[in-house]
């Protein structure tokens, strides 16, 4: 069989953020448009989709859009740095998806800072 890597792009949503031991401009409390990008990784049969993207796009509203837009993060997690959220996004996700599938993320907090999460 095929290996293949299906990727769905254009999730968005606002937050904010701050990182009070900062000794920088980022103390105070400021915000992103941040853009998620998932990626499906993994066999399929001939005739078959690897997963079904309008699962998917329900699926990331429901579990990361909604508890994650206009949020200040900082109420979410303990941590709130662009590497944290990803694996906060990767792992509400993960359970959702089959397990046959391999499960990453992509979070681009500005047009030139990104992170990835795969595990």
């Amino acid at each position: 069989m095929a290996h293949w890597r299906l990727g769905k792009s254009g999730f968005r949503f606002n937050a904010s953020h701050s990182f009070p031991q900062d000794h920088g401009y980022d103390r105070e409390v400021h915000g992103h448009d941040y853009e998620l990008t998932v990626w499906l990784e993994g066999e399929r049969a001939a005739g078959e989709m690897l997963f079904d993207l309008r699962q998917l796009k329900s699926l990331v509203a429901e579990t990361v859009i909604a508890p994650l837009d206009h949020a200040h993060l900082n109420s979410i997690l303990p941590d709130p740095s662009t590497e944290a959220l990803a694996e906060w996004i990767w792992r509400r996700l993960r359970p959702r998806l089959p397990a046959a599938l391999r499960l990453g993320v992509r979070l681009d907090e500005t047009r030139t800072t990104s992170v990835e999460y795969w595990a």
